[in-house]
């Protein structure tokens, strides 16, 4: 199994250097649910490592469809920490809230 990363080309470049394989470059003109449907449909990736940003210009419905998504797991990150995003993390990946 892979790890993707999707966002940017500021997201991304650190992730290509450090040897990552599945780099795939979004900026604001580009489909990203597209983008995100494929690596769903891949079945070599398991981990999607999304730039917020991204995520944010998503509708509702295609938004809570990535974050539902259980193979690929689409792990947001941001440079603002948000603890809940956390905390569903944790949630979704183990299935107990250990924040609370």
């Amino acid at each position: 199994m892979e790890i993707a990363v999707l966002g940017g080309n500021e997201f991304v470049v650190g992730f290509q250097l450090a040897g990552v394989k599945h780099i795939i470059e979004v900026d604001k003109d580009t489909d990203a649910m597209g983008r995100m449907n494929k690596i769903k449909n891949d079945g070599q990736i398991s981990m999607v490592i999304v730039d917020e940003a991204v995520l944010s210009r998503l509708d509702r419905q295609d938004r809570l469809e990535i974050e539902g998504s259980v193979n690929p797991v689409y792990v947001p990150l941001s440079s603002i920490s948000s603890q809940e995003n956390l905390r569903y993390l944790i949630k979704k990946s183990i299935g107990v809230d250990i924040l609370s």
